[in-house]
């Protein structure tokens, strides 16, 4: 489980008495209600394994029922399910193991073995070529690719090229993880130029061959547009005295050549001790560094108290947040240097951040000058607002994850992703926080994770089930811009408290709604178990009949190649398969009733509602609707029953009917 799954199980565990609304517990665990929900979902076969069962109830929420106590708690006692062997380092998702090939394939320029890098990630090696074949077309956009030599797997291509990738895969990226960006918006560094500071970081550092983590970029950026400030203000370090062979480093050097292009940019000097200060920064992975005494190995135990204290003290929750813990460790070593040497460093925003965040300063001072690694020190106001704006770029980041993640899909590639990233970032930066872009053939249940909703430039339609979808023009329109803000609008809103639907017929326009898509010849019911492969071989051949001859081949090829997408499963009892791309001339469903269940695969295996969906290539006006409605009925297992029990078609439009929504 992830650590969000372990939190949300351990407070339905701690309030079994009561139901807690999916608002309560999005509260508490600062994520949005369909996040929620899509956590519930993923963690019910584990929580039914292990003797428990959440029960959803419309208008009350969610509460854990336990049939077997004692299996439970120990689940309860140690949620995290998954092996021991695993770190909180290791990526656990495939968007994470992405990010982590890059970083070791591109940013550092290694060469990785394929075997020994799949046991490191806790995959099978199928599994890591899978990842790295959706990498694949990143990297022929710019003139890149692989090589799987004997040697191994590694990037091949124009050092230029692959510094444009790192730029635009790192730095540029629509999630707001770099310091970088909180850099750009937080008003502190309107006047510094970061995107030509970090290019300048980005070309020495791999000139003079020091590896640098995306982390320890960002804090390099951080510390040269300082030195910046610094100028700017007249302010100059204290003389770093450091040992002779030091300026005879890769490190020394790096920094010497940064300086001598930012010089050149500003038009200004540069003392020495600048200099000394960045290379000491960037020896903290370099090779000087490593010859140095052992700065304590129980910096990161350090850190990770902190954290942990300031959130169970209710002062932050900031203590599963790795970045910070990495930005944190990466500026700690250095500083640690430092005040060892005698070396303390002015900082050029010290008073702005006393101004504006005194209450952060105050805790800042409590929680990390009890650190042992600390306490031994005199430390000023200079060198506690450095470790502010490493808080603060946290605390936006949070801020972040608590809007709506969107995933963004587009048909022609990373360039078209990142023009429509831009622009929507210019209409809803307060409302939206952009996850990741990716292809619409690339698109999988891992990457669909804690999404709440797709914008796409390709006319998918309803076919990624599940997952509300707004289909919008790269140039993003202003239409397209309404219909964005018309669902933020409703989902802040909240769902509308609604009476049973079994309380109510269907009325006359949900009846119109229910008949333009499902007719009594496309209603099965069969009895005992029959066979995954008949049953969607019967209901596509029931849909060919209103389509041309090729239409049966090519509807089993697209469900196939929708299923390697990600699961056409919903629910334990409801499958709704679909084709990859729309097939039809006109939009239908056809449905199969099994009330004993029949084996789909071994996580479902009593599946009772087959919808074969075949969205249109012309028109799904209403289609949305409808799906809205199946997911419904997901929620709602005496409707369910009712309708296995009749297995009448007219019961079924009745019920069905009743949840579609017209307004």
């Amino acid at each position: 489980m992830k650590p969000k799954e372990k939190e949300l199980l351990s407070l339905l565990y701690q309030n079994q008495n009561r139901f807690l609304t999916g608002r309560e517990l999005a509260q508490a665990l600062h994520i949005s209600e369909r996040t929620v929900r899509s956590y519930i979902r993923r963690m019910e076969p584990v929580i039914t394994e292990n003797g428990g069962e959440i029960l959803a109830k419309q208008g009350n929420g969610y509460r854990l029922l336990l049939r077997r106590p004692v299996q439970f708690a120990v689940l309860a006692g140690t949620p995290g399910t998954e092996t021991t062997r695993k770190t909180a380092q290791t990526p656990d998702s495939a968007q994470e193991r992405r990010r982590y090939l890059m970083q070791r394939l591109l940013l550092n320029g290694e060469t990785l073995q394929a075997e020994e890098t799949a046991e490191r990630l806790y995959v099978s090696t199928s599994t890591l070529k899978k990842e790295l074949y959706q990498l694949r077309g990143m990297l022929d956009e710019y003139g890149l690719v692989f090589d799987s030599g004997p040697a191994g797997i590694s990037i091949h291509g124009d050092e230029t090229s692959k510094r444009a990738l790192i730029m635009d895969y790192f730095f540029r990226s629509s999630t707001f993880n770099s310091i970088q960006e909180y850099m750009d918006h937080s008003g502190y560094f309107d006047d510094i130029p970061t995107e030509q500071l970090l290019r300048m970081v980005l070309d020495e550092s791999r000139q003079f061959g020091i590896r640098l983590s995306d982390i320890m970029v960002q804090n390099v950026l951080l510390h040269l547009a300082l030195s910046v400030k610094r100028m700017q203000a007249g302010l100059r370090p204290e003389h770093a005295v450091l040992p002779p062979a030091f300026e005879q480093s890769s490190e020394y050097q790096a920094s010497s050549a940064i300086f001598r292009r930012l010089s050149g940019m500003t038009g200004g000097e540069y003392p020495a001790e600048e200099v000394c200060y960045l290379a000491l920064h960037l020896s903290g992975k370099g090779s000087w560094a490593t010859r140095q005494p052992a700065q304590g190995e129980h910096l990161e135990q350090e850190v990770k108290t902190v954290l942990s204290q300031l959130a169970e003290d209710d002062v932050m929750q900031l203590d599963e947040d790795p970045q910070l813990v990495s930005s944190l460790l990466e500026h700690l070593r250095p500083m640690v240097v430092r005040l060892m040497r005698g070396l303390p460093q002015k900082n050029p925003l010290t008073q702005d951040i006393l101004r504006d965040q005194p209450d952060l300063m105050k805790v800042i001072r409590k929680y990390f000058g009890a650190m042992p690694c600390l306490r031994r020190y005199d430390i000023d106001d200079d060198e506690w607002a450095y470790l502010a704006l490493h808080i603060m770029a946290a605390l936006e980041r949070q801020k972040e994850k608590r809007k709506l993640q969107v995933l963004v899909v587009c048909a022609t590639g990373y360039g078209s992703s990142q023009l429509l990233k831009s622009r929507l970032m210019k209409h809803f930066s307060d409302s939206l926080h952009i996850v990741t872009e990716t292809g619409y053939y690339e698109m999988s249940d891992d990457i669909l994770q804690g999404i709440d909703l797709i914008i796409s430039s390709v006319n998918i339609g309803p076919v990624i089930f599940g997952v509300p979808f707004i289909h919008v023009s790269v140039f993003l329109g202003e239409e397209d811009v309404q219909n964005i803000q018309r669902f933020i609008d409703q989902e802040k809103a909240g769902p509308e408290k609604k009476e049973p639907a079994a309380a109510r017929p269907a009325s006359k326009s949900q009846k119109e709604i229910f008949d333009c898509y499902f007719s009594e010849e496309d209603f099965r019911v069969y009895k005992g178990h029959p066979e995954r492969d008949q049953v969607l071989s019967d209901l596509v051949e029931t849909l060919a009949c209103y389509e041309k001859d090729s239409f049966a081949d090519h509807m089993r090829e697209q469900i196939r190649l929708r299923s390697q997408m990600g699961s056409l499963v919903f629910s334990d009892t409801i499958a709704v398969p679909h084709p990859a791309v729309p097939l039809s001339k006109v939009a239908r469903l056809a449905l199969a009733l099994i009330p004993e269940g029949m084996y789909w695969n071994e996580s479902h295996p009593a599946i009772r509602f087959v919808f074969l969906m075949s969205p249109s290539y012309v028109e799904n006006r209403n289609l949305p609707k409808v799906t809205g409605a199946i997911v419904s009925l997901m929620e709602e297992p005496v409707l369910q029953e009712q309708i296995l029990q009749e297995q009448s078609f007219d019961v079924f439009g009745r019920i069905l009917g009743s949840l579609i929504e017209t307004a």
